[in-house]
C-alpha cells in the first residue's frame, strides 16, 4: 500500500512538470502521452523521487515521439535516416541541432542519465540502448518501405534483433539505475545483461500481438506479420518473461533496486499490452 501511494503521489509531480516540457519541445511529443509516462516512471521505481523519476519518465515520452516521427503519415525514409544520424551524434555527446525537438530532448535525458548517482556506471549501457532504438527504428521504417514497394520481408530473427532493441526498454530501465546510488551495480552490470535482454524481447512481443490490426493498417510490420503465429508468439513471450525472472533472484539479494526496477518495468510493460495499446490514443 505504501508503494502505491508513493508511486501515485510521483506520478502526480511529474505530470505537471513532465507536461510542461513536451508542451516546449512541440510535435512529436504528444502532451496527451505525459500520464502513461508519468505512471510508467513511478509505478517502476516507486521508492525514487519525483526528481530521480523524472529521466525514465522524460524516456517514456521521447521514444513515443520517436516512434510517431518515424512511423507516422508521410513519414520518408530519407529523412529519417538523417535525423536518426544526427540523434546517434547527440549519444555520443554531441551538441543537438538547435530547434530539433528529438535531438534538443535527447541531450537533455542525457546528460541527466550521466549525472545520476550511477550514471558513470550505465553510461556506456545506457548508450549501447539508446543507439539499438536508433539502429532499430531505422530497421524497421526501411523494412516498410521496402515490402510497400513489394520487395520480400526481412526474415523474422532479423527482425526481433532490431524491434527488441526499438522497443526501448533497455533505455528505459538503465536511465532508472543511473539515479540509483548503489555501490554493487558497476560490477553487477554484465549479470543483468541477460535478463535486461529476455525482458525487452518480452515486451517487444507483447507489443506487437497487442498492435497487430494498426500495423497492418500502416503497412508497418511485426513478428505476426512475418509468420509468427499467435500461439507460438503467446509462448515465447511467456518463457523470455519467466526467463528475465528466474534470472533476477539470485542477484536481488545484491542488487535489490535495480533487480525490482527491472522486474516492474517488465511486468508493468507487460500488462499495459494485455490491457490497451499503449501509446497510442486513436
Amino acid at each position: 500500500m505504501q508503494a502505491a501511494a508513493d508511486a501515485s503521489v510521483t506520478a502526480v509531480e511529474l505530470i505537471g512538470r513532465l507536461r510542461e516540457w513536451t508542451t516546449r519541445l512541440g510535435r512529436p511529443f504528444d502532451p496527451a502521452m505525459v500520464p502513461l509516462c508519468s505512471l510508467t516512471a513511478a509505478n517502476c521505481t516507486p521508492w525514487l523521487s519525483a526528481s530521480a523519476c523524472y529521466p525514465v519518465a522524460q524516456t517514456a515520452a521521447w521514444l513515443l515521439a520517436l516512434d510517431a516521427w518515424s512511423d507516422g503519415p508521410g513519414s520518408d525514409g530519407s529523412l529519417v535516416d538523417a535525423g536518426i544520424t544526427r540523434c546517434l551524434e547527440v549519444v555520443d555527446g554531441g551538441a543537438p541541432t538547435s530547434g530539433d525537438p528529438l535531438q534538443v530532448s535527447l541531450a537533455e535525458i542525457r546528460d541527466q542519465v550521466h549525472a545520476g548517482p550511477s550514471g558513470e556506471a550505465v553510461h556506456d549501457r545506457w548508450r549501447q540502448a539508446v543507439t539499438e532504438s536508433l539502429l532499430g527504428t531505422a530497421f524497421e521504417r526501411h523494412a516498410a518501405d521496402d515490402v510497400a514497394r513489394g520487395a520480400e520481408p526481412p526474415p523474422l530473427a532479423e527482425y526481433l534483433r532490431h524491434a527488441t532493441g526499438s522497443i526501448g526498454l533497455a533505455m528505459m530501465v538503465t536511465a532508472a539505475w543511473s539515479a540509483m546510488d548503489d555501490p554493487a551495480l558497476p560490477d553487477r552490470l554484465p549479470e543483468l545483461r541477460g535478463p535486461l535482454d529476455d525482458a525487452s524481447m518480452a515486451v517487444r512481443l507483447a507489443n506487437d500481438l497487442r498492435g497487430h490490426a494498426r500495423e497492418q493498417a500502416e503497412g508497418t510490420i511485426d513478428a505476426l506479420a512475418l509468420g509468427l503465429a499467435p500461439q507460438d508468439l503467446a509462448a515465447s513471450l511467456a518463457e523470455h518473461l519467466n526467463r528475465c525472472r528466474r534470472r533476477l533472484r539470485p542477484l536481488a539479494g545484491i542488487v535489490p533496486g535495480p533487480v525490482a526496477a527491472l522486474e516492474r518495468h517488465l511486468i508493468w510493460s507487460v500488462r499495459m499490452y494485455q490491457r490497451f495499446e499503449a501509446g497510442h490514443t486513436g
